[in-house]
C-alpha cells in the first residue's frame, strides 16, 4: 500500500448526471487524495437500485470497468452506489487492493462493537433495500428507512435531473431520519447506505445527536491505516 500522501482511490461510478455535492463520493473534491472515477455507461440508477443483484451481463461489465481501475494503480476500490453491496464478495476476491462496495460492509463491525443495539439504515429507497444487500448480516434489530417520500432528492436522483434544491434536499433527508427514529426510538447509530446522503451527514448528526457512519467513514479508515 502506498502512503497517505500518494493514496489513489478508484471509484466505480454509475452513469449519472445529477449534482454531486461535496461529501459525495462522485465529487472528486470530497477527499484529500487522488480520485479516479470510472463511469460505467451501462450502469444507471434504474438498473442498479433494485431488490435483487444486477443482471449477470451488467455485473460482468462492472467487473471489466473495475479491472481498468486496478490497472491504473489504485489503492482502494469503492463504488458510487450502496446497492452494489451484492457484488462485494466478487469484487474483493478479484483484486489485490481492498474493496468497499457499500457502507453496508460496516455492518459486521457495528454489530460487534454495538452489540444488540438498534441500528438504523437510511437508504435511497427502502422499498428496494433487502436482506440480500447485507450479505448475511441483516437481523431484526436493523431498521431501514428511505428518502423516497421526500419532495426533492429522490426525484432528482431517480430522474437524473441536472439541478438540485439543496435546502429542500436536506429537509427530505432529515424528515426521513425523523420518520426512522419514530419507528425505532432506541436507535443508537445510523448507517447511510446511499453515497448521495453523505453530504448531509453533519446535518443529521446535529439534528439527531446520533453517531453516523457512511462510505466516507470506511474510506477514512482504510486510508489512515495505509
Amino acid at each position: 500500500m502506498s502512503s497517505v500522501d500518494s493514496f489513489k482511490l478508484g471509484v466505480l461510478m454509475l452513469n449519472t448526471h445529477f449534482p454531486r455535492l461535496p461529501g459525495d463520493i462522485g465529487n472528486p473534491d470530497s477527499l484529500p487524495c487522488e480520485v479516479i472515477i470510472q463511469r460505467v455507461d451501462a450502469a444507471r440508477v434504474d438498473n442498479i437500485v433494485s431488490s435483487s443483484a444486477p443482471e449477470d451481463d451488467l455485473q460482468q461489465t462492472l467487473l471489466q470497468e473495475a479491472d481498468a481501475l486496478q490497472a491504473r494503480g489504485i489503492d482502494l476500490l469503492v463504488t458510487s452506489c450502496g446497492f452494489l453491496s451484492c457484488m462485494q464478495e466478487n469484487l474483493a476476491s478479484r483484486y489485490k487492493v481492498p474493496v468497499i462496495a457499500s457502507s453496508l460492509v460496516l455492518m459486521p463491525f457495528l454489530r460487534t462493537v454495538y452489540g444488540p443495539a438498534e441500528i438504523g439504515v437510511l437508504t435511497f429507497d427502502s422499498r428496494k433495500l433487502t436482506e440480500q444487500h447485507f450479505n448475511g448480516w441483516f437481523d431484526e434489530r436493523i431498521c431501514i428507512g428511505g428518502i423516497e417520500r421526500g419532495q426533492e432528492l429522490h426525484r432528482v436522483i431517480s430522474q437524473d435531473e441536472t439541478e438540485l434544491d439543496v435546502v429542500q434536499a436536506e429537509k427530505d433527508v432529515l424528515m426521513a431520519v425523523d420518520e426512522l427514529r419514530e419507528r425505532q426510538p432506541n436507535m443508537r447509530v445510523l448507517v447511510l447506505e446511499c453515497t448521495n446522503l453523505s453530504p448531509y451527514r453533519e446535518a443529521i448528526k446535529q439534528h439527531t445527536g446520533l453517531t453516523v457512519y457512511d462510505l466516507m467513514t470506511a474510506i477514512d479508515w482504510i486510508k489512515s491505516a495505509s
